[in-house]
């Protein structure tokens, strides 16, 4: 997170922030709780929560349960205020969802994209969002689109061969100029990294690397709670990896990737099935190279727990990683090895992201300039 002072406007459109977020994942909250876990004054959250809730951001909902001595209004997220849409691609098609303020769903759909030329993709794109707005009411706050490729920190696509009309175009600009909302464009794996996470392990681990082989490979990193993405937005991208018997003079970026072209023989990632399911000596040199992806991350990150994602994955190959990572590492930092079941945290984690997007985490500031910790 960052920290921020400078003038007071600025320190109270940031303040406003936070405790919108905080109201956001722990209400319904009271103003006395919301004092005590920012260490802001009472008098300064009053205002701030009063703004929200005149602005439409907050509700109340009554007041704290029963009992003797002073009651507190409870507050929450309004659920009225606007919605989000999230369109999450997968196989072919996108994974569509509304959803209010609070991440109740309104609407869930599946529309498929059409990678013939940048036009019918863009206009299948369109068709999708177009659809979902009409379900609802209420305003969009922001459109998020998860995608199989690298979204730069400027919004350009790179490396996304299965919509390769769109390799080089900014689709966050070009959906900007079109929509009043906000638009918000990311990695399908480090979108799935977020939605596992914040469903799963938020409570009892700090660090996480969530690794996906199927349609491709890739990862994405949790680091002190935040997804990381590095300087680049390249964090993550797993397929670019090396070890020491790739060739020199051998140019693997052009193909994918070095650790991606390792997998090629073994993984299928048009249909991301296994191309050699009955054979052991293939199963084995799957698992040394996951072995050396993983032990990598372990020294570099050391996650707590690593996520397998893919139809390749189940217990067998998840057991057998285990087992030859624990040949490389000592058992005090080995992580847990678990692999994820759902078929939608990316779209989960697209939704989350969006609402972290629109309400910023950053440090509570007092109104000295001195930033609270």
């Amino acid at each position: 997170m960052k920290t921020f002072s400078g003038k007071p406007q600025i320190l109270k459109e940031l303040n406003s922030s936070m405790i919108e977020q905080l109201v956001f994942e722990n209400g319904p909250i009271s103003k006395p709780e919301l004092s005590k876990q920012t260490g802001l004054s009472l008098p300064t959250i009053s205002k701030l929560v009063d703004d929200l809730e005149k602005n439409e951001k907050l509700s109340s909902i009554g007041l704290t349960g029963k009992g003797v001595g002073r009651k507190a209004m409870l507050y929450e997220t309004n659920r009225n205020s606007g919605c989000l849409l999230a369109c999450y691609y997968k196989e072919g098609h996108f994974l569509c969802r509304l959803a209010d303020m609070q991440n109740n769903t309104l609407f869930e759909k599946n529309f498929p994209l059409d990678a013939n030329t940048f036009a019918t993709a863009l206009d299948s794109t369109v068709k999708a969002i177009d659809f979902l707005a009409e379900q609802t009411t209420v305003p969009v706050k922001i459109i998020g689109i998860g995608l199989p490729g690298v979204v730069q920190p400027g919004g350009r696509l790179l490396g996304i061969p299965q919509i390769a009309v769109w390799e080089g175009y900014n689709l966050e600009e070009i959906l900007s100029k079109r929509y009043k909302a906000a638009v918000y464009v990311e990695n399908q794996v480090k979108l799935s990294a977020m939605g596992y996470y914040y469903s799963n392990l938020r409570e009892t681990n700090d660090n996480m690397v969530y690794l996906y082989v199927g349609n491709g490979i890739g990862s994405g990193i949790i680091i002190n709670n935040q997804l990381y993405k590095g300087s680049g937005y390249f964090a993550g991208e797993i397929a670019f990896m090396a070890d020491i018997n790739s060739k020199e003079g051998q140019k693997y970026a052009a193909g994918g990737g070095y650790m991606e072209s390792l997998l090629d023989p073994l993984v299928d990632y048009v249909s991301g099935e296994l191309r050699h399911k009955d054979n052991p000596a293939k199963q084995r040199e799957l698992i040394s190279i996951l072995s050396s992806i993983c032990v990598n991350y372990v020294t570099i990150v050391n996650p707590g727990v690593i996520v397998l994602s893919g139809k390749i994955f189940n217990n067998t190959i998840a057991e057998a990683l285990g087992r030859r990572i624990a040949d490389y590492l000592p058992v005090e930092v080995l992580p847990k090895i678990t692999i994820d079941q759902s078929s939608t945290t990316g779209l989960e984690g697209l939704i989350q992201s969006c609402r972290l997007y629109i309400t910023t985490g950053i440090h509570l500031v007092q109104s000295t300039g001195m930033p609270h910790t």
